[in-house]
């Protein structure tokens, strides 16, 4: 082989060397290009900018930065952290904020979804995190699971209270002092709801979204997230259960990895737990202390695909650059060493822990 056509043929594996490995998928595309590529070098230019941005290459065959559009099937964002190259995405979780006697996220407030399951979470923190919200909503028959909730409340409240005065509205069931915002609007295809629900929010907003190709737990996410974003807030309570179909639980997972992003944090409240997604970064997690000191559990769950690079801090049984994946290890029934708890992943992992034990602590009456 000649020596200029040996030099050419360095040049081009050290290209491919630094610019990684090809899918399959751009195979043809990249030998098109390595054929303008032998064209443009045998031309003996100084400096050949070669299509579609790619690196710009010199006769000495010395390669300069340019964007690169190759299709890899490594993980190089991950691969550059771990080469300290560049730093992982940090995050900061405050769940005390949502199951203390603040109940309140954000500094712009929080969205609350009631999906169509009974609501197991203790009615104080219901009515708390509600009242608190900035946009309040009903999925479909969860605005059953609604009305029930609120009905249940003002009879409590009316047997606690038997002098105080009803109110006009509602057929005299509601005291005054107790009455639970309503939602300020309703989503869903509506084959669950009741005709006695749609009465009872008869002048609540319902927005119809007939899609079956999603959830109406997601399809609410494109109702809501306009509105979100016009007021920014990035915090959603979503009121579900983890107990019965195992389908419904996933798709409430499925819709976490959906909707997740850096404008969107969705948490699931259930009657003892909180769960939300951790992605690829730096997760640093301040634990309610009581929590700590009663040694209450947590885990860290790889739903979908192997995080194959985990290390935390902070919990009783550490991880250092382990993996987790079905099939191979998982981490479950783990607990606390300190207030502070640090996760390092390279792929998305579902956090969940135990809440307080709510209906032990003292319960102060929504003002």
């Amino acid at each position: 082989m000649p020596a200029r056509a040996k030099h050419n043929n360095s040049n081009l594996m050290s290209f491919v060397r630094l610019t990684g490995t090809r899918c399959h998928k751009m195979v043809a595309a990249a030998a098109n290009k390595n054929v303008i590529f032998k064209l443009l070098r045998s031309a003996g230019t100084a400096i050949l900018a070669l299509p579609d941005d790619w690196r710009i290459l010199q006769q000495s065959g010395r390669a300069r930065s340019h964007p690169r559009n190759f299709c890899t099937k490594t993980t190089i964002g991950f691969r550059q952290q771990m080469d300290h190259t560049v730093p992982p995405k940090e995050y900061k979780w405050m769940p005390n904020n949502l199951i203390s006697e603040n109940f309140r996220l954000g500094p712009n407030g929080h969205v609350c979804i009631v999906l169509n399951r009974r609501i197991q979470v203790p009615a104080h923190v219901v009515k708390r995190l509600w009242k608190n919200a900035i946009l309040r909503c009903t999925v479909d028959g969860g605005s059953n699971h609604w009305r029930n909730f609120v009905v249940s409340q003002a009879q409590q409240a009316a047997l606690r209270q038997p002098e105080q005065t009803m109110s006009d509205n509602d057929n005299d069931t509601t005291p005054v002092a107790e009455l639970v915002e309503p939602p300020d609007l309703i989503t869903g295809d509506f084959d669950s709801i009741t005709e006695e629900t749609i009465e009872f929010f008869k002048s609540t907003p319902k927005i119809n979204t007939p899609d079956q190709d999603a959830t109406d737990f997601t399809k609410a996410f494109t109702v809501l997230q306009p509105v979100m974003v016009q007021r920014k807030v990035k915090d959603v309570v979503v009121f579900h259960d983890c107990s019965g179909r195992l389908d419904q639980v996933m798709a409430n997972l499925n819709t976490l990895y959906k909707m997740q992003k850096d404008n969107c944090n969705v948490y699931l409240l259930s009657g003892d737990s909180i769960t939300w997604l951790l992605r690829p970064g730096k997760h640093t997690i301040q634990i309610p202390l009581d929590l700590v000191t009663n040694q209450r559990w947590c885990s860290l769950i790889p739903v979908g695909s192997a995080a194959h690079n985990v290390t935390t801090t902070g919990l009783k049984w550490n991880l250092y650059h382990a993996q987790l994946d079905f099939g191979g290890m998982v981490s479950t029934s783990n607990t606390y060493s300190t207030e502070f708890v640090q996760v390092q992943t390279d792929g998305n992992l579902i956090w969940s822990m135990g809440a307080y034990d709510f209906e032990e602590k003292p319960q102060s009456s929504v003002k």
